[in-house]
C-alpha cells in the first residue's frame, strides 16, 4: 500500500479516519481511498518483481514527472472538457497521444523551438495562451539542464521544500499548479492546498465554518490560518484530508 511518495496509504487514512473527532470518518466510508492512489497501487502490484523495483519511484517512465506537469499547465484555468481538447492538442503536435504520451518529451519541445517556429508550429496549433507556451518551453529546459528530472520530483532526490522551490522558481507555475503536482502526481503526504477554490468550500462545509470571503466564503490569504488549524490534526497526512474536502465542496 505504498504510495509514489513512499508513505503508507492505509497508515494515512488510519490517522485521518480518527483525528480531529473522527471528522473524516463518514467521507472515508462514503467515498473510500482516492482512486489515484488505489490505481497506483494496483498498477505496481500487476507488475513482475522485477519491474517493480526497477526505480525508487516505481515508474520505469523517466519523462512522467515533465508530462504531468505540462498537462497541468496546459489545463490552468479551463474547465475540465476544455482542459482535456488542449491537452489532446498539445500532444498532437508532437505525434503523441492520450494512450501513448512518450512522443511528448523535453527534447521534442525544445527542437520546435530551435529548428522551427514557436508560434505557428507549438504555440497556435496546440492552443496555448503565450504564458503556457513560454511555461511549458521553460519547463523543457529545466528538464534537459537537469534542474527538474523524475527523480528529483518522484524519486526522493530532493526534500519536498526544495522540490516545490524549484518548481515555482519556473514563471507560470503557481503555487495552485505545484499543490495539484505534488499532491495528485507525486502523492506527497502533506499538501494543503488553499489556493484551491473547492478546497476552500469542503473546508467551509464539512466544519461549517465561514471566511471572510464574499458571501462568507474562506479566503485563501485572511483566513489561511483557520484552514491550517483545522486541517492540523491530520499532518502529516494533510493530502487525505484536503482530498476529501472535494467531495464535500459541493462543486462539480
Amino acid at each position: 500500500t505504498e504510495t509514489i511518495g513512499g508513505w503508507c496509504l492505509v497508515d494515512g487514512l488510519v490517522h485521518c479516519a480518527t483525528a480531529s473527532n473522527s471528522i473524516l470518518l463518514p467521507l472515508i466510508k462514503e467515498h473510500g481511498p482516492p482512486r489515484f492512489y488505489l490505481d497506483h497501487i494496483k498498477k505496481i502490484a500487476s507488475r513482475s518483481d522485477d519491474d517493480a523495483s526497477a526505480s525508487g519511484s516505481n515508474n520505469t517512465d523517466d519523462l512522467r514527472s515533465f508530462r504531468s506537469l505540462c498537462q497541468i499547465v496546459s489545463g490552468q484555468q479551463l474547465a475540465g472538457n476544455a482542459a482535456k481538447t488542449i491537452w489532446r492538442r498539445l500532444l498532437k503536435v508532437v505525434d503523441a497521444t492520450e494512450e501513448d504520451s512518450t512522443n511528448l518529451t523535453p527534447d521534442r519541445i525544445l527542437s520546435i523551438v530551435e529548428n522551427g517556429d514557436t508560434e505557428s508550429d507549438l504555440r497556435a496549433p496546440a492552443g496555448l495562451s503565450n504564458a503556457k507556451c513560454n511555461c511549458i518551453i521553460a519547463i523543457a529546459m529545466s528538464f534537459k539542464e537537469g534542474t527538474l528530472s523524475d527523480n528529483i520530483l518522484l524519486g526522493g532526490e530532493a526534500a519536498d521544500d526544495e522540490v516545490r522551490s524549484r518548481l515555482l522558481s519556473i514563471k507560470g507555475l503557481g503555487p495552485w499548479s505545484v499543490d495539484m503536482f505534488l499532491l495528485f502526481q507525486c502523492h506527497k503526504s502533506d499538501v494543503l492546498p488553499i489556493g484551491d477554490l473547492a478546497f476552500r468550500n469542503g473546508t467551509s462545509n464539512l466544519w461549517g465554518v465561514k471566511g471572510k470571503a464574499k458571501g462568507g466564503g474562506l479566503c485563501q490569504r485572511k483566513d489561511e490560518q483557520l484552514m491550517r488549524d483545522l486541517h492540523g490534526p491530520f499532518a502529516p497526512y494533510r493530502s487525505l484530508s484536503s482530498y476529501y474536502m472535494y467531495k464535500c465542496s459541493g462543486m462539480k
